[in-house]
């Protein structure tokens, strides 16, 4: 008799990750479209695929959480590279990364549009590009929509939410909303 019950306990956690609403909120403060390159998601450089966009803007811009979530992890490296994740609805994890400053800690609570860092500049390409937010969204659970064998990394890829569509879905949805006002 506990096994049906912890089962029916785990599964109802499981799907409670995906009853929790997503908000959305562009992670660069007053980053637009223009900022970052939409084919940069899955661009193919040597062996690897990149799996996020880089939003460009000036070092020390705050970086805000574009869904709420908990921050499982924080990485505050002296020299730089400084990441933040944080787990939101539908067990997608925000990754931020080429932070300046952190402002967060592991297993806090942040809100939507709450400041999580600073910009700030990769250390392994400081030189080479400006500053920038590096941005992905890995999905705990494969995206069984996104499945396409024929396509480059397709077994990566459905682990994997494209940053740029889940930016302007959100921004074309919010402009609506305001133009009916």
């Amino acid at each position: 008799m506990e096994k049906p019950l912890l089962f029916l306990g785990a599964l109802t956690i499981f799907m409670m990750g995906y009853w929790v609403p997503e908000d959305r909120h562009v992670p660069v403060e007053g980053a637009k479209p223009y900022d970052w390159n939409p084919a940069s998601f899955w661009y193919v450089g040597g062996q690897q695929a990149q799996k996020g966009i880089n939003i460009f803007a000036r070092k020390g811009t705050p970086v805000e959480a574009t869904t709420g979530g908990m921050v499982v992890y924080r990485e505050n490296d002296p020299g730089g590279d400084n990441s933040v994740y944080v787990l939101g609805s539908k067990w997608r994890v925000h990754h931020y990364a080429n932070l300046n400053t952190v402002d967060v800690s592991p297993g806090s609570w942040v809100k939507t549009g709450e400041q999580i860092g600073t910009v700030g500049r990769s250390q392994t390409s400081a030189t080479a590009r400006p500053a920038n937010l590096y941005y992905s969204i890995r999905s705990l659970p494969p995206q069984v929509s996104e499945w396409e064998p024929e396509k480059p990394f397709w077994f990566e890829r459905v682990f994997y939410v494209d940053p740029n569509k889940f930016l302007t879905e959100y921004q074309a949805t919010d402009t609506q909303i305001k133009d009916k006002h």
